[in-house]
């Protein structure tokens, strides 16, 4: 069964497993977009799902993230992440070996790929009217759909659909509260 491990300002995660990924909450223009909309879309109970507003994707045992940013698919270090609050979902046997070397292949080959903004304006909009409307341009990412996919890839999350699944999502999917 899959758990979520915090680590505040100042800790680092460690022993790392290819496969599982991370949720944060960012303090940019974009997060602060996403988190409004997820607040419109998280209530009562579900509310503090709504303070996520980015994720990434494990893809080796030092703890490399494939993340979509603003600027592109890229790879980094989870050591960006040490200033700021962030949780480590472990996947474990939920998600087996040949899934995982498939998810973090999927992941890795979108390093270099756009963001997707276009993406982004039609999770928008879902989160505003229900409508789920998909404006995907080819090899383009959001943070989410990206970690989706790359799940899926692995045989994990067949349920959800990427072009509207937000972080907070991962996080109710998950169990992840702040």
């Amino acid at each position: 069964m899959a758990r979520g491990e915090r680590y505040g300002p100042g800790e680092e995660a460690g022993d790392f497993t290819p496969g599982d990924f991370i949720l944060t909450h960012r303090h940019n223009v974009i997060s602060r977009l996403i988190s409004l909309g997820e607040a419109r879309r998280f209530r009562g109970a579900d509310a503090p799902y709504a303070h996520w507003s980015h994720c990434a994707l494990v893809v080796d045992e030092e703890g490399s993230v494939v993340e979509a940013e603003s600027t592109g698919v890229r790879r980094s270090p989870i050591s960006r992440y040490k200033a700021n609050e962030y949780h480590l979902v472990r996947l474990g046997a939920e998600l087996p070996a040949d899934g995982r070397e498939r998810a973090v292949a999927f992941a890795i080959a979108q390093v270099g790929q756009a963001f997707g903004y276009l993406a982004l304006l039609g999770a928008a909009i879902y989160l505003l009217t229900g409508w789920p409307v998909r404006l995907m341009r080819r090899n383009h990412q959001i943070c989410s759909g990206l970690v989706v996919r790359a799940l899926q890839a692995g045989g994990l999350l067949a349920e959800l659909d990427p072009e509207v699944t937000l972080p907070g999502d991962l996080a109710k999917r998950f169990g992840v509260r702040p």
